[in-house]
């Protein structure tokens, strides 16, 4: 099992640089029907709370998926931006097939076209490997008991 403390402090990092891009893309007027924030608050019940919506997201991608990269990194191959890459297409098919229908749309937003889910593979891919470098990156330099390379 990896060091899950570095998973939550890397996943929070991820989550924060893929926040930008969220917003950047927004800002932009690219893709305006995929607002990542906006189907958070449609898959947790509150339609007019943005900022608990940005408090979940920030819980998933540090806690959640930081938590989760750190315990199965060590049995994934290759480099950790490739690993953090892995799992970030994990993360993304997590969002397909649950949830997605949990913001009452269908999973892989069939019928929609094929923006939701190609953005979203994009900026899953993006946290992966922000994830897998700033997960290897505080192994390195953080005192730890975790043996990545066994």
């Amino acid at each position: 099992m990896g060091d899950v403390r570095e998973g939550i402090i890397a996943g929070f990092i991820a989550t924060f640089v893929l926040s930008i891009a969220m917003l950047a893309q927004n800002a932009a007027g690219y893709w305006p029907d995929v607002n990542l924030i906006a189907m958070l608050q449609s898959a947790a019940g509150t339609p007019d709370s943005p900022v608990m919506a940005w408090i979940l997201h920030f819980i998933i991608g540090g806690v959640a998926w930081g938590g989760l990269f750190a315990v199965f990194s060590p049995h994934l191959p290759g480099p950790h931006w490739a690993r953090g890459m892995m799992f970030g297409i994990l993360a993304w098919l997590v969002m397909m097939v649950a949830f997605l229908p949990a913001a009452d749309m269908p999973m892989f937003a069939s019928g929609m076209g094929l923006t939701i889910p190609e953005v979203t593979l994009v900026f899953h891919l993006l946290f992966g490997a922000v994830l897998g470098e700033v997960y290897d990156l505080l192994l390195r330099y953080t005192p730890s008991e975790v043996d990545e390379s066994a």
